[in-house]
């Protein structure tokens, strides 16, 4: 029977000090033996019949460490179930070098979450902001759709102007060669738009169908792509045609364009989906009020450990989501300390919320049933074309993660509701409007 001794360290610290006993050792040891004289295969001895002394005085330490790794296997779980204590991250393990004359010994570093008593909840005082579409609002949705909403007609001898769309082939040459990406076949450009080489599309005002131009432009010095940065270029470029852009004339006109009936239809749908937007809106910033005030009514120390594991994983999505997006991380970026910085704060206050969220669910009994589960799924499918909605349905309840995401957002949500209906809350109105202009300020 082994024995198990945990000593305090501090901050959700502790040691757990394990002695196995020199039976349980002898019969691992036995084990191993065993296992090596069917395998070992020495000059002068049979399979199998090596004596024991023998293979102890040729492969002792072996022995001795496959012991210790079999024991540390075997024990290593049951000891931290008789410590009593559920671990936050991986323990750490050491065993000495130097053990006592019978028995074996291990101990463990063990790290805890927090412990904190939750405050009441009654006392907690934010705002509870809800959000409104306005008149203004449907109108600004209106308008962008007047401006995105772009055809454009071809005319033979019209002179490109900004605002025009242009359809070339071209080549690029520096000191003479062509290089990567610098050939494009039928490629679509709105003058005045800046997608290319700055430069480049000004060249092109006045053009007409049928025209040869060579455009000599140089490439920024902190372009993207280092081998062209600096550098100056040619481009061979044909201009194959010329587009007028036909805007819709009225507003029916644009509801038509967009495959409404018109225009009364184009604003309830615009309506409908500010409407959510203002919903999810109103509950990010009560949540956002919501969490500061729990956080500011405790204070949880956090264990360096804990709060080192979620950095490391922080930075590894910083990571993921930046090669996703196509984009590199500089040398020195995880040497920053404004960064480093960034990402403790970041990590700390995650770490805390998760600590008293699961207080207050525990607290209030709170939880979500398959029914509530299968309402977001719904909800969330609605982003996909009605074809495709069932399939998604299909495939996120087959991912664990994922549906492991859906029940905790609703918790979280569970959560924030029951907060803001035990606070004292203030009620605060802002329109649609000007919450994202604070979301982009932000």
């Amino acid at each position: 029977m082994i024995q198990t001794d945990v000593k305090e360290l501090g901050n959700h610290e502790y040691q757990v000090h394990v002695t196995v006993p020199q039976g349980e050792y002898d019969r691992i040891y036995n084990e191993q033996l065993l296992k090596l004289s069917r395998q070992a295969k020495l000059p002068g001895f049979r399979p199998g019949k090596t004596p024991p002394a023998h293979l102890k005085q040729q492969f002792g330490s072996k022995l001795h460490e496959d012991t210790v790794s079999e024991l540390v296997q075997a024990h290593y779980v049951p000891a931290i179930e008789s410590s009593k204590l559920i671990p936050a991250v991986q323990p750490l393990l050491d065993v000495p070098a130097m053990q006592p004359a019978t028995g074996f010994e291990f101990t463990m570093k063990v790290t805890t979450w927090p412990t904190v008593d939750l405050k009441d909840i009654s006392k907690l005082t934010f705002d509870a902001t809800t959000v409104e579409v306005e008149t203004d609002d449907i109108d600004s949705v209106i308008e962008r759709l007047q401006k995105s909403q772009v055809k454009f007609e071809i005319e033979a001898e019209r002179k490109a102007k900004n605002g025009d769309q242009l359809h070339i082939d071209f080549v690029g040459v520096i000191d003479g060669e062509e290089f990567d990406g610098g050939k494009g076949e039928d490629v679509p450009l709105v003058l005045g738009e800046g997608r290319f080489i700055p430069g480049f599309e000004e060249q092109l005002i006045g053009s007409v169908a049928g025209d040869e131009i060579t455009i000599e432009v140089s490439f920024p010095v902190d372009y993207q792509a280092a081998h062209l940065a600096g550098k100056d270029a040619s481009f061979a470029t044909v201009v194959k045609s010329v587009g007028k852009p036909e805007t819709a004339e009225n507003a029916d006109a644009l509801a038509v364009m967009l495959g409404f009936d018109n225009d009364a239809a184009l604003r309830a749908d615009a309506q409908a989906r500010l409407d959510e937007e203002a919903e999810q809106a109103s509950f990010s910033a009560t949540r956002e009020a919501a969490l500061d005030a729990l956080l500011a009514a405790h204070e949880i120390s956090l264990p360096e450990a804990l709060l080192e594991q979620d950095m490391r994983e922080t930075t590894k999505r910083v990571l993921d989501n930046m090669k996703q997006q196509g984009t590199e991380a500089p040398a020195d970026m995880f040497k920053d300390e404004a960064f480093k910085q960034q990402v403790r704060t970041r990590s700390e206050r995650g770490l805390k919320l998760s600590v008293l969220l699961q207080k207050v669910r525990e607290s209030a009994d709170l939880s979500v049933d398959d029914i509530e589960i299968e309402a977001e799924l719904n909800r969330q499918s609605q982003q996909y074309p009605e074809e495709q909605r069932d399939q998604f349905k299909t495939w996120i309840r087959g991912q664990q993660e994922q549906m492991g995401s859906v029940r905790e957002g609703l918790l979280e949500r569970r959560c924030i509701e029951y907060i803001a209906s035990e606070a004292k809350t203030k009620p605060v109105t802002k329109a649609l409007s000007e919450w994202q202009a604070e979301q982009e300020q932000g």
